[in-house]
């Protein structure tokens, strides 16, 4: 009885084999969406579109401010400085960087696969 048992497959390897391998076309799949995202991004940085664009802060004069008023305004000018001044630079930026991240794993997923 233990000897039948330990001869069994694991649940493991059962569902390796009952399942079939992805297809050439699910395989590609990541390659172009990596490559889509690349091109976007690669666009929003160099179109640079206003819509991205943040306005500058509007100055006012100092002299008739009260306390409150001087305090959000430094607060306001100290945040600007940590602030981008073109939001789609930093989300195309990030979609590149997204991009290549897809496209590098799933090529090193496709190379892995070939040794084993």
């Amino acid at each position: 009885m233990l000897k039948r048992l330990h001869n069994r497959p694991s649940p493991d390897n059962l569902a390796e084999a009952a399942l079939p391998g992805p297809s050439k076309h699910e395989r590609l799949q990541p390659l172009l969406y990596g490559a889509g995202l690349l091109a976007v991004g690669t666009l929003l940085i160099k179109l640079k579109p206003r819509f991205g664009v943040a306005p500058n802060p509007i100055v006012h004069s100092a002299r008739t401010q009260s306390k409150r008023r001087k305090a959000a305004a430094f607060a306001r000018d100290r945040a600007a400085g940590l602030a981008p001044g073109n939001v789609t630079d930093k989300l195309g930026k990030s979609l590149v960087l997204g991009g290549v991240a897809m496209m590098t794993a799933r090529l090193l997923d496709e190379a892995l696969a070939r040794k084993s």
